[in-house]
C-alpha cells in the first residue's frame, strides 16, 4: 500500500516515521525548499511531548529549558513556577530530526486530488501520481482540506522576532495577556529573545509593545503564520487530515506540536490496523474535550471587557499557588477547571455568561 503525506512538518513527519517503520510505502511532498522553514511558531514545547514520544532524538534542537512564567495584565503580573515545564527548541533543527531515513519532496506543491475506485490521484505542480491514502498534513491553509472537508474555522495572525537584548529572563517566559491570544517574550538563550504577538496587524501590535516596554535590539530574523482554530471532520473516504490542517490545536494558546504528534501516533495506528474510521474517534478522545471547552473558555475570553478581564486577572493572581501545582501547559481545561472549584468563582458566573452571549 502506499500513502501519500502533504507536508513536512511534525505531524506530518512523525506520521511518516510510524507508517514507514509498519511496512508502507510513504511519499512525502513539501511546497517549501527546506525542511523545518520558514519558521512560524514560537519553538516552545511542553514538557508531556518530549516525555511521551522519547523514541525520538531531539536534543540537537533544544536551546533552553523553561521554569516557569512571568504573566503580566498591563502593570499588574504574578510569577508562576516549575522546573523544566517546557523547552525552546529550533524549529528547522527539530523538524529535520523527525525527517531522518524519510525521502521528502521538496519545493513541490500539492493542487489537488481526485478519486477513483482504487486509489487517489494526486496532482502537483511537478507531476501527476495514483496513491491509496492521503494525509493531509499541509498547515493551517490546507489546500487538501478546502477541497473537501467542513470546518468551523478562524484564521488568526501572527508575529515573531528573534532579537538580542539586554532583558533579565534566563529561564521563564513572559506572557502578556491581550486580546484575542496575548505577547509573549521567551529567552532562547545567549542573550537572544522570541517576542511575538497575535492580532489583526501583529506586526505594528510587536512594535508598539517593544516601544511601550523600552526593549531595544538589533532583529536576527522575523517570523510569521497563521494559527487556525476551530474543528471539523478530519477524514472521509482514505483522505485524513492532520496538524494544522485538522485544527489540532490548543485554542487558548495556539500550540499545535502536541496535538499534532499525539493525532499523528493515532492516524498511523488506525492505518496500520485497517480501521480508518478509528481515527476521528481517537483524537476525540485524546484531546477532543480539550479543544470543545477550549474554544468555549476563548469566545468566552475574546469578548471580556477590560474591567472583567481586571477582575478574573486579580481573581487568578491569588490562585497562583494551585496554578502551580495543577496547571497544565497542554491541557488549559483542567487548568481553569481546578479554578473552578473555588466556591468564589461562582461571582464571576454572571460574567462568563454575559461575555460568552455577546456574540448572539
Amino acid at each position: 500500500m502506499e500513502i501519500t503525506v502533504i507536508g513536512a512538518g511534525p505531524a506530518g513527519l512523525l506520521a511518516s516515521q510510524y507508517l514507514t517503520k509498519g511496512g508502507y510505502k510513504v511519499k512525502i511532498i513539501e511546497e517549501h525548499s527546506s525542511i523545518g522553514n520558514p519558521v512560524s511558531c514560537s519553538g516552545l514545547i511542553g514538557r508531556d511531548f518530549f516525555d511521551h514520544f522519547k523514541e525520538f532524538d531531539f536534543k540537537d534542537s533544544i536551546k533552553n529549558r523553561i521554569d516557569g512564567a512571568k504573566v503580566f495584565l498591563g502593570n499588574e503580573s504574578f510569577e508562576l513556577k516549575r522546573k523544566g515545564v517546557s523547552f525552546v527548541v529550533d524549529r528547522a533543527s527539530f523538524d529535520k530530526s523527525l525527517s531522518r531515513g524519510l525521502e521528502v519532496s521538496l519545493s513541490e506543491r500539492f493542487d489537488s486530488f481526485d478519486r477513483t475506485k482504487n486509489n487517489i490521484i494526486i496532482k502537483t505542480n511537478k507531476r501527476k501520481f495514483g496513491t491509496d491514502l492521503l494525509i493531509g498534513a499541509d498547515g493551517p491553509s490546507s489546500r487538501v482540506r478546502s477541497q473537501e472537508f467542513q470546518f468551523n474555522i478562524k484564521h488568526y495572525k501572527g508575529y515573531q522576532i528573534r532579537t538580542k537584548a539586554n532583558l533579565d529572563l534566563d529561564n521563564f517566559v513572559e506572557v502578556h495577556i491581550k486580546k484575542p491570544f496575548f505577547t509573549w517574550v521567551i529567552p532562547e538563550g545567549d542573550g537572544i529573545f522570541r517576542i511575538g504577538t497575535v492580532s489583526e496587524n501583529p506586526k505594528q501590535s510587536l512594535e508598539m509593545f517593544l516601544k511601550e516596554k523600552g526593549i531595544k535590539g538589533k532583529t536576527i530574523e522575523a517570523q510569521a503564520g497563521v494559527i487556525p482554530i476551530g474543528k471539523g471532520d478530519i477524514y472521509r473516504d482514505r483522505v485524513f487530515l492532520l496538524g494544522d490542517a485538522a485544527c489540532q490545536v490548543k485554542p487558548l494558546s495556539g500550540g499545535g506540536v502536541y496535538y499534532g504528534a499525539l493525532a499523528s501516533e493515532a492516524l498511523a495506528n488506525s492505518i496500520i490496523h485497517g480501521k480508518y474510521n478509528d481515527y476521528p474517534l481517537m483524537c476525540k478522545e485524546l484531546f477532543g474535550k480539550e479543544i470543545s471547552r477550549g474554544l468555549l473558555f476563548r469566545k468566552t475570553y475574546e469578548n471580556l471587557t477590560d474591567k472583567e478581564l481586571g477582575s478574573i486577572f486579580d481573581f487568578i493572581k491569588s490562585k497562583k499557588q494551585i496554578l502551580a501545582q495543577h496547571g497544565s501547559f497542554d491541557e488549559h481545561s483542567k487548568t481553569i477547571l481546578s479554578l473552578l472549584k473555588d466556591p468564589k468563582v461562582f461571582a464571576f458566573l454572571p460574567i462568563f455568561l454575559k461575555a460568552y452571549l455577546r456574540n448572539f
